[in-house]
């Protein structure tokens, strides 16, 4: 079976989250910055989790990726956007 990649606008991940913030409804508010952002071809066999996140500064949806590798990625898309282009990459 071939390896399936989709490629993807991120940021790294620069902490562990060891100040974990988070909005008044639970959920996980991280900030993605297009200027710190690279596109990277993420190989689907290697994602181990995707996360729903909120941008703290546009207030928008995003995703964060992590990978086998235990590498993690904020994403530019939400996480049903990444989940979709995901099932779309599928043979």
């Amino acid at each position: 079976m071939a390896t399936r990649f989709i490629l993807e606008d991120v940021a790294v991940v620069e902490n562990d989250f060891s100040a974990d913030s988070r909005d008044k409804d639970g959920m996980r508010v991280v900030t993605y910055e297009a200027r710190r952002s690279i596109s990277l071809q993420l190989a689907i066999d290697h994602i181990v989790q995707i996360e729903v996140v909120k941008d703290s500064k546009a207030g928008q949806d995003r995703s964060i990726v992590t990978l086998s590798s235990g590498v993690r990625y904020v994403s530019r898309r939400s996480a049903q956007e990444l989940c979709a282009a995901i099932e779309k990459a599928a043979p």
